[in-house]
């Protein structure tokens, strides 16, 4: 495996903590988990494009349901830990959508999204949901019915796939997932891969017309599989490209649409830093993965000289998925302990979170003792 084909095999991006503070994360962190131990940032707050372009997302495998029965928004979010999300997804604002499109190998179902006052009302309690964002789950199936490979599956990952909002009349290679300051979550639940995404909000672009694009093949927007018309501000899917292209019209709500919103948004968009906005797709993409990288490295090692908080030792509990728990100051993570260590590891993990807060940077820290006691720790950094 050459060293383009690794990026492309491990970049998978992220999104928020289980918990979700404040703000959200940005998307696609480098998900290092076969070659790196696993390394797997997650940010409570966006950090602005130019420090970082992407975070890692928590990638699990969850065993439950029959194969042949789809798990609905709501589930999928409860199994990444997103439990208020998940109830979010039952709120009257949601879009219950279920549309399955085939193309390449694959079939594509978009689930559901929720955005706006559909989130609102989850903000009661510590663990939040950001309205100003939009959520939705997409899962992926192999039309020859074999089953898509577990996340602890050496195949996995090999067949990276993009899934991103575009806007009608915007760049799509300027105004997508990584640039709405967005990410995913993914799991593989009996042989079916689901994709729960975040971004800013669509709403206020209701009324331009908002796609859920689909592409095979590479983790980046791939000016191969779509085809934008610079004249009318369409994206259609290239049916020349081997592999898949599709777009979902996203049943926004137009009443919903605020178009001064959607210009200053944009306007501060073309403004904030990022990674040669300008430029050529493929130049973005590799300038956006080297400044991440840069950033990750950087955090890492700022490890080893940090300040432990002490009231944040403390050992992990399990949920009924046998996921490890840690819970400290409104951060929340669940883990698979797989995802953690690997079989008889002790000692400290190399799955490291990572969280941003007022420019303050802290890491969350496991390690496992000879007993198999788990314990997190949060570093401060700064």
């Amino acid at each position: 495996m050459n060293e383009s084909e690794k990026w492309d095999r491990l970049f998978k991006e992220a999104l928020a903590s289980t918990a979700e503070p404040d703000e959200e994360l940005n998307e696609r962190m480098l998900n290092r988990i076969k070659e790196r131990s696993r390394r797997m940032p997650v940010f409570r707050k966006r950090i602005s494009i130019a420090v970082l372009v992407a975070v890692c997302t928590l990638v699990m495998s969850i065993t439950a349901v029959a194969a042949t029965q789809f798990f609905n928004p709501k589930q999928v979010a409860e199994h990444l830990g997103k439990d208020i999300l998940a109830k979010a997804f039952e709120s009257k604002d949601a879009i219950e959508i279920n549309q399955t499109v085939a193309s390449g190998d694959y079939s594509y179902t978009l689930h559901g999204i929720v955005s706006g006052a559909g989130l609102e009302e989850m903000n009661s309690s510590a663990q939040t949901v950001n309205p100003a964002r939009t959520y939705a789950v997409l899962s992926i199936t192999r039309q020859d019915g074999k089953p898509m490979p577990a996340t602890s599956d050496a195949e996995y990952g090999k067949v990276p796939f993009f899934v991103s909002p575009l806007i009608k009349g915007q760049k799509p290679w300027q105004v997508n997932i990584m640039t709405m300051h967005g990410g995913y979550s993914e799991t593989v639940i009996d042989g079916i891969m689901y994709r729960l995404i975040e971004c800013d909000g669509l709403e206020m672009f209701a009324d331009r017309g908002v796609y859920l694009a689909v592409s095979s093949g590479e983790s980046f927007y791939n000016s191969e599989a779509f085809a934008y018309n610079e004249s009318t501000g369409e994206v259609k899917p290239n049916a020349d490209y081997k592999g898949t292209s599709i777009l979902f019209d996203l049943p926004l709500d137009k009443a919903k649409a605020d178009h001064a919103k959607a210009e200053a948004y944009l306007k501060k968009m073309r403004n904030e830093p990022s990674p040669k906005t300008g430029a050529d797709p493929e130049t973005a993409s590799n300038d956006a993965e080297a400044d991440m990288v840069k950033k990750m490295d950087e955090l890492k090692n700022k490890i080893p000289d940090g300040e432990i908080i002490p009231e944040s030792v403390k050992e992990v509990t399990y949920d009924d998925l046998g996921r490890a728990i840690y819970e400290y100051d409104g951060w929340k993570s669940a883990l698979s302990v797989d995802m953690l260590f690997t079989e008889g590891q002790t000692g400290y993990s190399d799955a490291v979170q990572f969280s941003e807060a007022n420019g303050n940077y802290m890491a969350l820290q496991f390690a496992r003792d000879e007993k198999g006691v788990i314990t997190g720790r949060v570093i401060n950094l700064e």
